[in-house]
């Protein structure tokens, strides 16, 4: 009798243990996720406000400014640097940047932002 009841005991402390591990690859699992679409969502937003002084297809001292503060939390978002680049070589050329870079900025950014 105490074999079984010992043995029955040994079995529901395995049982258990199992489910634990289950529960806490769930948790675990759960919480990269969330985590994976915080990153997402802030290196999105961190690209709509790098994008937004250019969006109208036009650049002014103003946008510049602008653009050249936000360029560096976009990249420690994580926006590609093939993204940011377009964007940088604006915010050097300041508001004599060519209109053919604002439209390709502006085409980037509408092509990342659509995705």
């Amino acid at each position: 009798m105490r074999r079984l009841t010992a043995l029955a005991l040994t079995a529901a402390a395995a049982l258990s243990l199992t489910a634990c591990a289950q529960v806490q690859q769930a948790a675990e699992d759960a919480a990269n996720s969330a985590a994976s679409t915080l990153t997402d969502a802030a290196k999105r937003e961190a690209l709509t406000r790098a994008c937004a002084p250019i969006t109208d297809g036009t650049l002014n001292a103003d946008d510049v400014a602008v653009l050249t503060s936000l360029l560096e939390p976009a990249e420690a978002a994580g926006v590609p640097a093939d993204l940011l680049s377009p964007l940088r070589e604006l915010a050097d050329a300041g508001d004599a940047a060519p209109q053919a870079a604002i439209d390709r900025a502006a085409e980037a950014c509408e092509t990342a932002l659509a995705e």
